[in-house]
């Protein structure tokens, strides 16, 4: 990864990688094992929001929502876990200058909104059945570790991150040989 740069800057760049990677281990353990929880907490307040809905379904239709609550809101947990830990896997195998293109778009997936969306499955089943969707109204609905991840660290993480691999692009692209001009051909015939 670091091929061609100066010590100073793959120093700077392997520090900011393995902070990155802390704080999105962090983030991902903590959605692990608390997302779900969260969830259903959240659909569980929908369901009683509305007693008399509740009160007109059959022991079996409540079982059976209920397991397909839980079931949905595993699913999206470990779809969003899967992703993050993708994502933090390649932040340190992918191509410096591929990886300065990409940096937006991984900022922008680490973020609350992107973790809410985890709930629009259950949300969905809610729906279907007339109850009120659900929404977490924030990272401390989930855990108050997972607000101080998110919010203060991985952003300052992130920060430092992103400087160094521009740092790193720049020196990269200093040391890239400039290609002479094409010469058009003219006058040649072709026999």
């Amino acid at each position: 990864m670091s091929y061609g740069l100066a010590p100073a800057t793959t120093k700077a760049l392997v520090e900011a990688e393995a902070d990155i990677a802390r704080h999105g281990v962090v983030i991902i353990r903590t959605l692990e094992t608390e997302l779900a929880p969260s969830i259903m907490a959240a659909a569980r307040d929908s369901l009683e929001g509305s007693p008399k809905k509740l009160a007109e379904m059959k022991d079996d239709e409540l079982d059976e929502l209920i397991r397909a609550i839980r079931k949905s809101a595993a699913r999206s947990t470990r779809e969003l876990s899967r992703l993050y830990t993708r994502l933090i896997a390649k932040l340190g195998n992918l191509d410096i200058l591929d990886l300065e293109k990409d940096l937006e778009g991984i900022d922008q997936l680490f973020k609350w909104q992107r973790i809410n969306n985890a709930t629009e499955p259950v949300s969905a089943i809610l729906e279907e059945r007339g109850f009120s969707p659900i929404e977490l109204a924030g990272p401390e609905d989930v855990a108050d570790n997972l607000k101080v991840e998110l919010e203060d660290k991985w952003r300052s993480a992130f920060s430092r991150f992103e400087e160094a691999v521009h740092r790193a692009a720049e020196e990269l692209k200093e040391q890239e040989p400039s290609k002479p001009p094409r010469r058009k051909k003219t006058g040649e015939k072709r026999k």
